[in-house]
């Protein structure tokens, strides 16, 4: 073995398993200086540097006693590879009502999402976020309507309240 054409982790290997003390990747400075730190443990320790380069031969595998069929466990036994979805889809739900052309307030589809989706937490900041978001991306989102109809008089109310659809709750897998 030469010690001249091992790589310098390899180098850095040898080293350790010789010397009583390790050192570092940046203990070093050169490729030579390396060789000469284990040239010269070598012969401090009378150790022969040839015999610790060469690859050991991998024993031959021992055959199975079991026949494939066996070895293989049921189909539920092993991990699923699926991924599961990635979050409650709060993010889809508030885009889609956000593109509604009825222009909800950011408040009302907040409100919304908190009522469809188990768990969500969506403040009409968050709302506020995704729309951004989406006209950032050079997506078109309609314009949103000044004032929620709880704040405006029945008249005002009844008329905004004639946009507002029922959305269906999406189905839970």
């Amino acid at each position: 073995m030469k010690l001249e054409e091992m790589s310098m982790k390899d180098l850095l290997a040898l080293h350790n398993k010789i010397a009583d003390k390790p050192a570092g990747p940046k203990t070093f400075a050169t490729r030579g200086k390396l060789v000469a730190r284990i040239e010269a443990i070598a012969a401090d320790k009378n150790i022969d540097v040839a015999s610790f380069g060469r690859p050991q031969q991998p024993e031959a595998a021992v055959p199975s006693t079991q026949p494939q069929a066996e070895a293989i466990e049921s189909l539920d036994a092993q991990p699923e590879t699926v991924k599961a979805p990635r979050g409650k889809g709060i993010g889809a739900l508030a885009r889609q009502l956000l593109m509604d052309p009825a222009g909800y307030p950011h408040r009302l589809i907040a409100a919304m999402v908190n009522a469809q989706l188990d768990g969500a937490q969506a403040t009409d900041k968050s709302v506020r976020w995704y729309a951004n978001d989406m006209r950032k991306k050079g997506i078109e989102v309609p314009p949103r309507q000044k004032a929620h109809p709880a704040d405006m008089d029945a008249e005002q109310s009844a008329e905004a309240m004639k946009t507002v659809r029922v959305v269906e709750r999406a189905a839970d897998d």
